[in-house]
């Protein structure tokens, strides 16, 4: 990992308590907890960032003593539980250690090096059971963006792979674990041949800058600027443009597609 990529995951504001928390992730926590099984008195939760399901879970879940692991000491600093920074290639817990591990909304993140050693570890140091959720059958282009500085394009989330439903029950096959379920959750709606509608109306978003470092120049945006006087009417322009543009999306066809899938996996 570049220290730039470092930087990107130790922003604060990033992390800040009420992020990552609207209603579609509370539905998705709440999903996730109804999956542990009875009988686990000990859960990891492996890149647990800031502690948004870890932090519910305890006022919820008192029977069950809860570990959180990460490598961001900035995301670790709001977690309420127990708590161990760390990498997740290189866990420092002894195999079996724990009933149930979850990893959610991680392994997505994880480059071809780090991957396959990742799984290896969740297994590892589970006793029992794995909880995996990762986004359903992203479309890793439509969230590209280009540094204004070095010019180089990547996932502003730094998603490095896309799981369908097949790819995501198989994952843990080779490391001693099968799927005992999954559910894809996280409804929502988009335009059909999304990329080509952006193309068509909104081609100023393809590639827009987005991110809060680029992790391979280490370019930041500075501050926001009070727009300049002659700027306005060129504002004004602008807003009655977007509103022209907004019309096709009245009559735009639409596809119900889910955000995550979410599943259980048991030690064979």
């Amino acid at each position: 990992m570049s220290d730039f990529e470092k930087l990107y995951y130790e922003a604060d504001s990033f992390w800040s308590e009420g992020q990552l928390m609207d209603e579609r992730n509370f539905s998705r926590i709440k999903a996730t907890a109804s999956l542990i099984p009875s009988g686990v008195h000990s859960l990891l939760d492996v890149g647990c960032g800031n502690g948004v399901f870890l932090n519910w879970l305890q006022g919820q879940q008192t029977s069950i003593e809860l570990t959180g692991t990460d490598r961001s000491a900035a995301a670790l600093a709001y977690v309420k539980t127990k708590k161990v920074q760390s990498d997740i290639a290189a866990l420092p817990f002894e195999d079996g250690s724990f009933d149930c591990v979850s990893c959610l909304e991680v392994i997505e993140h994880l480059p071809v090096t780090v991957y396959e050693k990742a799984l290896q570890e969740l297994v590892r140091v589970s006793r029992k059971y794995v909880i995996i959720s990762v986004p359903f059958e992203e479309n890793l282009e439509h969230a590209q963006t280009r540094c204004p500085n070095c010019k180089s394009i990547f996932n502003s989330d730094l998603h490095f792979r896309s799981f369908s439903e097949t790819v995501f029950r198989d994952i843990l096959n080779n490391y001693g674990c099968r799927n005992i379920s999954s559910q894809q959750l996280g409804a929502y709606s988009r335009f059909k041949g999304h990329r080509l509608y952006q193309r068509i109306f909104f081609p100023e978003q393809l590639l827009a800058w987005n991110s809060p470092i680029c992790p391979l120049c280490g370019y930041a945006e500075a501050e926001t600027r009070q727009p300049a006087a002659h700027a306005v009417s060129h504002q004004k322009n602008s807003g009655l443009l977007s509103a022209i543009k907004s019309i096709p999306k009245t009559i735009w066809p639409q596809e119900k597609k889910n955000y995550w899938i979410l599943g259980l996996f048991e030690k064979c």
